[in-house]
Parts: structure tokens; C-alpha cells; sequence
């Protein structure tokens, strides 16, 4: 009879600690070795948006070494791994790479004196967070205003999405950290910090991906589920101005009953839509919503789908808002998972108007323009405000807002997505489109 071989998890922390020495740069390290001796527990929160990644880990305080030389100060640093053996694989040992934190919080607590050392991956020196700037940005788009402020901190930026062009926009008296998680979010993307860069993203497209895994009721160590008597938002409402005399217009994404009335305004109709479907969108996230623990599943990061399985109309496909992981001094190693339910989501404008009393056919104009009852040709110039398809059938998309493409084919009725499109006229084939997507640039 074989002897089951059992799973171990445990952590690797390093930590780097600021001294007046000139020696070493000024830095005096403990060992992971030397970590591990006073580990008791250890936590990664890895989140899909809007913050940044933090560790927390409980020290064994007995000798007080923690409260006295040991004592953490502000600008010391943690890298955080996590290492498993015989988890999928008897004998088989893999690592996590957590990254590097910053420290940003301390405790203690009796009578059994322990420490509790918080991190979080903030740049250096932690201005991200604190230093408030005021500044003008004029003609940009999200991905150069991200770019000028990760060059400022010496990250690098990934940027997953469609151009977004913001027009005029105001930095007042503001971190950099809060104005760009608030642009990000007026627009519907989503924004994390994760090792040495700023990760922005279209989280309409991430929720599109199939689920990396499947969780049966069985897998569910504990778990919670809510959602909202009144369901969700079938439509939103916002104003913005247009032309020299400032007019006022108001543009509706979506449609039904339930319509979200949105205060913002917006200076141009791609931008009120833009701002109204990131608004639906962001609400009816929280119709819906689970927490559940289970026991680690690496292929589960926030950002990632799932499905739940056999908990009747409970089940469905569920986006990972957020990760935390947790190991014990006992090697346990669980995951908390906060999830929304995937709805489907808003993403075009259902009409634009002139404010009432004020005559015009703002609303026919952008009937007409939709595309629906525009002839398209072979190099054509055309914006596309949808999804793009792998195939002209369906499969993986890739969300496009408003990007300039040039009708590359266009094939019979029997597909799906007629309309092939690529950067460039003539060039390398991008995805293929309904005709509903499309409008002539």
C-alpha cells in the first residue's frame, strides 16, 4: 500500500530593514530562514482593482526582539513567496512570487506579544500614495496619461484595452494614486500596482474569458451569497455639452425600466457613454456576489473567472474580485474569494438627444450613424465600439471603444461577424465585427 504523500505550503519572506549604517546601502536583512523561525502566519491579498496588493505577517514577539531592535519602521521592505510540495503532485515543489511590499502598517497584541507587519506594493517611497499634485491635461487618452505617471515612479505600465480619449482633465490637489484609479474608473477600467507596474485593464473583457476553473459545492469550505431584491440597472442616463454654443444633450445606454440617472457630465458623446456605461456597469457588479473559502487553487487569481456548480440558481460564472491567501503555522493553505456575478454588460449608446424643450434631431443623427442602415466597403475608415471576434462566427474578443480600423473583408450572411477589420488598410486582419459595431470615422 502506498503512503499518501501529504501537501506542505509554506512562506518565504525576506526582509529588508533601514539602518543609519553607510554599509550595504544602509540596509540590514533577515533571512527567510531567520522569518521563518517567528512566522505564525502569513496573508497575500491579491485584488482585481482599485488597490494595491498587501502582505500581512504575525511574528512570535516572546523576546520582544520585534518591539525593540527588530522594531519595523517605516521604509522597510518585504518579498513575500509562497512555496508548495505535493500539491497537484506527490514530490513535485513549485513557488509563488508574491513581489515586494513596502511597510505601511504595525501592531501588537497580549499577553502573547506578537507583531503583525503589514505591506503593500507601493513604489518607493511611497509618494504614489501621498504626494497630492495639481495639473491640466489637455487631448489625452488614458494610456499616456498612465504612461507619463509610471515613468514618474519608474514602474512599468500594462495597458490591456481600446484607446480612451479623454479630452481636458484635471489633476487638483491629488495623488497621483487617487487621480488615476478615479480616470480609470470613469471610464470602466479596472487598475491594480503588482510588482515593479501598473496594470490597467478593460474588465468587460476579462469577464468574457472562459473560467480557469470549475467549483462543485463540495469544494466550498465556507461560503456566502447575496444578492439585491430590485436586480440590475437595464439602462443609464447622463448629460454632456456638444458644439461651440455648449448645448446640453443627454445620451441613454441601454434601455427598460430600470435606468440609472448619472450627475457627471461629459463634454462629447463618446465620452458620456463611455462615463454611463462605467457607471451600469460598475453598479450592477454588486446585484449578485459571493464569498467563499476553499482550499488553494493557484489557477485562481483576481481578474480570472470561475464557475460554481450545484448550488442551483446560485450557480453561474462568477469574476474573482479579490484573493486572499492564507497559510498557518500549521502549513494550512486556504483562499478567500470575494466574486461577482457576471451580468451582461452595457456597452453602446441607445440614443442622444437635445434637453427637453430644445428643438433638434440629435436623437435620429444617431440612429442613423449606427451603422445598421449604413453600406459598408472594402477600405472603408470606420470606428469600431464592440467586440472583435477571432472568428467570423464568434470565439475569443478583444473589446474595442471607439478604435479607428479598416474594413480588411466582408463575408456572406451566413457568418455571424461579416465585417473583418485590421489596423491598417489592406494590413494584417484584426477580428471580425457585426455591423452594429461599426460606424464610418
Amino acid at each position: 500500500m502506498t503512503k499518501e504523500t501529504p501537501r506542505q505550503a509554506s512562506v518565504n519572506v525576506t526582509y529588508s530593514k533601514k539602518v543609519k549604517s553607510k554599509k550595504a546601502g544602509g540596509t540590514k536583512k533577515r533571512s527567510a530562514a531567520v522569518m521563518a523561525e517567528y512566522n505564525e502566519g502569513f496573508t497575500y491579498t491579491d485584488p482585481a482593482s482599485g488597490e494595491s496588493d498587501t502582505v500581512s505577517i504575525t511574528l512570535d514577539n516572546v523576546d520582544l526582539r520585534w518591539a525593540n531592535k527588530w522594531m519595523p519602521r517605516k521604509g522597510d521592505k518585504l518579498t513575500a513567496k509562497i512555496i508548495r510540495k505535493s500539491w497537484e503532485k506527490a514530490g513535485k515543489k513549485d513557488t509563488f512570487y508574491c513581489g515586494k511590499f513596502c511597510i505601511d502598517d504595525l501592531s501588537y497584541t497580549g499577553p502573547e506579544l506578537t507583531c503583525t507587519i503589514g505591506g503593500v506594493s507601493v513604489p518607493e517611497g511611497n509618494a504614489f500614495r501621498s504626494t497630492c499634485r495639481s495639473k491640466t491635461w489637455k487631448k489625452a487618452t488614458l494610456k499616456e496619461i498612465a504612461a507619463g505617471i509610471s515613468k514618474r515612479y519608474h514602474l512599468k505600465l500594462q495597458y490591456i484595452g481600446g484607446t480612451i480619449k479623454l479630452g481636458t482633465i484635471e489633476q487638483n490637489n491629488e495623488t497621483d494614486s487617487a487621480f488615476l484609479k478615479k480616470v480609470c474608473d470613469n471610464y470602466g477600467m479596472a487598475i491594480k500596482i503588482y510588482c515593479g507596474k501598473i496594470v490597467i485593464y478593460d474588465k468587460g473583457t476579462f469577464e468574457a474569458r472562459k473560467p480557469v476553473v470549475t467549483l462543485k459545492k463540495a469544494d466550498l469550505q465556507e461560503w456566502s451569497y447575496n444578492t439585491t431584491l430590485v436586480g440590475t440597472y437595464t439602462g443609464a442616463r447622463i448629460k454632456y455639452t456638444s458644439g461651440k454654443n455648449s448645448k446640453e444633450l443627454k445620451c441613454v445606454v441601454g434601455g427598460g425600466k430600470r435606468i440609472l440617472n448619472i450627475n457627471e457630465k461629459a463634454e462629447s458623446l463618446q465620452e458620456a457613454q463611455l462615463k454611463a456605461c462605467a457607471k451600469v456597469n460598475a453598479e450592477n457588479e454588486k446585484a449578485v456576489t459571493m464569498s467563499v473559502t476553499i482550499m488553494a487553487n493557484r489557477r485562481i487569481a483576481a481578474g480570472s473567472t470561475i464557475r460554481i456548480k450545484g448550488l442551483y440558481r446560485l450557480s453561474g460564472k462568477y469574476f474573482v474580485d479579490k484573493v486572499t491567501h492564507n497559510i498557518g503555522s500549521n502549513e494550512a493553505y486556504t483562499m478567500a474569494l470575494e466574486l461577482h456575478k457576471c451580468q451582461k454588460r452595457i456597452k453602446k449608446a441607445s440614443s442622444a438627444k437635445k434637453k427637453q424643450g430644445q428643438p433638434g434631431t440629435a436623437a435620429k443623427k444617431t440612429k442613423a450613424n449606427t451603422g445598421v442602415n449604413v453600406a459598408f466597403a472594402i477600405g472603408d475608415r470606420v470606428l469600431v465600439n464592440g467586440l472583435a471576434y477571432m472568428g467570423c462566427n464568434g470565439g475569443k474578443a478583444n473589446q474595442c471603444n471607439n478604435t479607428t480600423m479598416y474594413i480588411t473583408k466582408i463575408l456572406g450572411s451566413g457568418c455571424k461577424y461579416p465585417y473583418g477589420v485590421g489596423k491598417r488598410k489592406g494590413g494584417t486582419q484584426y477580428g471580425w465585427c457585426s455591423k452594429s459595431s461599426l460606424k464610418k470615422a
